[in-house]
């Protein structure tokens, strides 16, 4: 069996630096199979030591990041295992075969940045609005849940925001909803969270944004109940879902608000 000595695992570890970035040093087959020997090894060796002091420290990071939300959890004291500690030192890491999800993630992120671009977020987000409304048109329909979630990835990754900024804010949200009243479930509601408040009273001929849009590039009017019961504002607008410059869909000259209700524009008087 081949011995290989601390000078000798120096040299390699340095061997970019001796030969150059680019270098194609091969090692002898009985070194790499000791290699391969030592680091087998270190998967299954036995604890040398449990290191209680690093423990405690991290335990206190933990309970000062989570703001002592650790009721019910269990901090577990973890092995230390000298030949696994020693590798990692030395930058050795344990790959993890990536999952079938992260890879469909990683080739739609290449895909979406070949196709369109170094753009912002909002793009994917408001398109996503509407793919929600197919979505719970045909709630059965997978490949509707698919657009969904490539557009929520999308987003996610051009604003910047990791997995785990995001799991850090669900905790929080979390916590928040804990804390709220809610209404009895009404399938179709949109808007579960806030208190459900007396309907105001709708002219014939309008129609819930939340039951059905229009159809896409169609001319409607369009109404929102302002601050004041009764105070209804209604203007000319157009639904473009995938225009750049609309308000969740909602192109509306001379205003910015959301609509609540539409209905379609009225026929021309006859001559």
């Amino acid at each position: 069996m081949t011995t290989i000595t601390k000078e000798r695992l120096l040299k390699i570890q340095h061997w970019r630096e001796t030969y150059g970035a680019d270098s194609n040093v091969m090692l002898p087959a009985e070194e790499a199979e000791e290699l391969a020997r030592i680091a087998l090894a270190a998967l299954n060796d036995e604890p040398v030591a449990y290191n209680q002091v690093q423990r405690d420290m991290m335990k206190d990071i933990i309970v000062r990041k989570l703001g002592g939300n650790l009721i019910g959890h269990k901090l577990m004291m973890a092995d230390i295992h000298a030949v696994t500690m020693a590798l990692i030192q030395a930058g050795f890491r344990t790959a993890q075969p990536a999952s079938e999800r992260e890879r469909i993630r990683r080739e739609h992120a290449e895909w979406s940045d070949a196709t369109f671009g170094d753009v912002g977020p909002i793009g994917p987000l408001k398109h996503l609005s509407k793919e929600a409304l197919e979505t719970a048109a045909e709630p059965g329909d997978l490949s509707e849940w698919a657009d969904m979630q490539f557009l929520l990835w999308d987003a996610q990754r051009r604003a910047g925001i990791t997995d785990e900024q995001i799991a850090l804010a669900m905790v929080e949200k979390l916590a928040v909803n804990k804390k709220r009243e809610w209404p009895e479930p009404k399938d179709g509601e949109p808007r579960l969270h806030i208190k459900e408040q007396s309907a105001p009273v709708i002219p014939d001929g309008w129609i819930s944004c939340s039951e059905r849009m229009p159809d896409s590039k169609t001319g409607v009017l369009v109404a929102r109940e302002f601050g004041r019961k009764g105070d209804w504002r209604m203007k000319w607008a157009t639904y473009i879902p995938w225009h750049p410059d609309t308000n969740d869909g909602w192109l509306i000259p001379g205003a910015s608000w959301k609509p609540s209700h539409w209905m379609p524009l009225p026929e021309p008087p006859q001559q």
